[in-house]
């Protein structure tokens, strides 16, 4: 097969109760990401903003090394930069954020740290391609949850994993199979923590992907909306020269 691209839409919304934003979201047609500064952390937003900078400049970059390297090392870029705002900025220190990114060739790879999420429709079937670095996940993992419970749960929103600057702050990697028709998401808690994974297909189902994304965010809102929501909606396609690494 040859190579693939996304066709990508963004939506990100602060919610209903939030006074700003603090997830940042990038979408172009070789990569996919989310970022969510980490809620009651110094300057989340400012955290989020640096992982996707990273990430931005991955894009635009002519890679030198296999692409998984390549992602391991904007990851690692983006790690080291919220570090240095920190240390330069004594009122960001504790900022820290969630990344999950999914890059593109005839493959995906994919980058996942804290409990923002990725996920592939493929004939009418959503699969997880990314598992939460969440207190609830190990929970679940444990069997001291089940997966409505963990959703419900006081304490869904404690990861256990970021990028903040610290040493040793690896991103999960994996890769998968790609196909055209494939349609992805990539987003931030503030859907799943309140929307379930059958509402969550039912609106991916929808051909239209602009109209897909912005449902999204209304069910996310209707829930109560008490955190911020942002989504990317991608469908995947036959790659044009210009859009290959």
């Amino acid at each position: 097969m040859g190579a693939l691209s996304l066709r990508p839409v963004v939506r990100s919304h602060p919610g209903l109760v939030r006074e700003h934003n603090e997830d940042t979201a990038l979408a172009t047609p070789r990569l996919a990401m989310v970022a969510d500064g980490v809620g009651g952390h110094a300057a989340g937003e400012v955290a989020s903003e640096a992982a996707m900078f990273a990430l931005a400049h991955l894009d635009k970059t002519k890679l030198d090394r296999t692409l998984p390297e390549a992602l391991e090392h904007a990851v690692d870029a983006a790690n080291a930069a919220i570090g240095f705002i920190a240390d330069c900025r004594p009122e960001a220190a504790g900022m820290a954020t969630t990344l999950t990114a999914v890059a593109i060739d005839r493959e995906y790879h994919i980058a996942n740290i804290g409990d923002s999420r990725a996920y592939l429709v493929r004939d009418g079937v959503l699969h997880a391609l990314t598992r939460d670095d969440s207190l609830v996940r190990e929970m679940v993992d444990r069997g001291m949850l089940s997966p409505d419970q963990a959703r419900n749960h006081p304490q869904r929103s404690v990861v256990t994993a970021v990028l903040d600057g610290g040493p040793n702050r690896n991103a999960t990697a994996a890769r998968g199979d790609a196909q055209t028709g494939d349609r992805l998401l990539v987003c931030s808690d503030g859907l799943t923590d309140f929307v379930d994974e059958s509402s969550i297909l039912a609106a991916l189902l929808d051909p239209d992907r602009e109209r897909c994304a912005d449902r999204l965010v209304e069910l996310a809102l209707a829930a109560g909306g008490r955190d911020n929501v942002s989504v990317v909606v991608a469908d995947v396609v036959a790659a044009t020269g210009a859009e290959t690494w």
